[in-house]
């Protein structure tokens, strides 16, 4: 059975990645910047598998030559999940770009001198449709335009990344390459993820943590859709060369606060005037991007993975409601 490589391996979406692994009987190794996270990753797994099973983890930092070779030794496939998340807005945006360009590089090439040929790399729905606001619908073809207004560094960082793995490969023709693009991602985390900024507009719209909502959409994705898309990467050939946009749909926030809503949680059912949200980001560094979005109307397709790697979502309201279960019973576990 194939040796899978799972980087950042005590990540919201690694985990997931690596119970569909176990479940399909993959050996899995793991990246991790300290091997102290190595027995939180086991226990989180151990909860939702009942079969034994051994993980390998070796340390590797996006930010350092030291310990990809040994990482990337010995197995058949990469799936880089890896990726510099800041937890406050960097204070020169080329300090979070650079991290993650080259940390994919040091991945790519790792792999090249380990005749490793199969590299999968978890990219975003940022890479994809940011800076686009004359296009309405998005699918893989298109490219988020980092010299936009609004586009923030986090977002340039994954389409640069993602721009500099596909040309590596173009001149490393070894290196058989796919990209998943999912969109924000929610669903029940695997251990603590209480800090998952993934998971930070769920909690604020179900403790009402915003009086009002901003009139924008919200792209949505399940985890485990997610996970099991990676998975289907490595197992169909076809995927080779694509990227992949992992969608459920795009929902208004006011329509995901009122299905909380009927859920039982006292989430905010008014709207905040345009006005007064642009207002509020020349103070709110977190209402800026949310600012160059407001009443934005689009979709993205996600055909290209439903034909090849059979990607059906769960639906949007099993995924509010399983977040919204497990964001709850964390809080009441503290």
């Amino acid at each position: 059975m194939k040796k899978i490589l799972v980087t950042g391996a005590n990540g919201f979406i690694a985990k997931h990645i690596i119970l569909e692994l176990l479940k399909k009987n993959y050996k899995v190794k793991g990246t991790v910047r300290n091997l102290s996270y190595s027995n939180t990753i086991e226990s989180d797994i151990k909860k939702h598998f009942n079969s034994n099973f051994d993980i390998e983890f070796c340390e590797a930092s996006l930010d350092s030559e030291m310990g990809w070779n040994e990482a990337v030794s010995g197995c058949d496939v990469i799936l880089h999940t890896a990726s510099p998340f800041p937890q406050k807005k960097p204070k020169n945006e080329i300090d979070l770009i650079n991290p993650a360009k080259e940390g994919t590089l040091r991945v790519l090439n790792a792999a090249q001198q380990n005749s490793v040929e199969r590299v999968i790399i978890t990219s975003s729905n940022a890479a994809v449709y940011d800076g686009n606001k004359h296009i309405t619908e998005f699918d893989e073809k298109n490219w988020t335009n980092i010299d936009a207004n609004g586009v923030s560094a986090y977002t340039k960082s994954k389409t640069i990344a993602e721009k500099a793995a596909w040309d590596f490969v173009s001149k490393n023709s070894s290196i058989k390459l796919s990209t998943i693009n999912p969109v924000l991602v929610w669903g029940p985390a695997l251990g603590n993820h209480s800090n998952s900024t993934s998971l930070i507009i769920c909690r604020m719209l179900m403790n009402k943590e915003m009086p009002m909502i901003p009139r924008m959409k919200v792209p949505l994705v399940d985890v485990r859709d997610v996970a099991k898309a990676h998975v289907s990467s490595i197992e169909n050939n076809n995927s080779i060369g694509n990227r992949f946009l992992l969608c459920e749909n795009t929902y208004w926030m006011k329509d995901i606060s009122l299905k909380m809503k009927k859920m039982g949680y006292n989430s905010p059912i008014i709207v905040a005037p345009d006005f007064l949200i642009k207002f509020l980001s020349n103070f709110d560094s977190t209402l800026k991007e949310a600012s160059s979005k407001l009443g934005y109307n689009y979709s993205i397709k996600s055909n290209l993975a439903k034909n090849i790697l059979g990607f059906d979502p769960i639906k949007v309201e099993k995924t509010i409601e399983d977040t919204c279960i497990y964001l709850k019973n964390l809080k009441s576990n503290r």
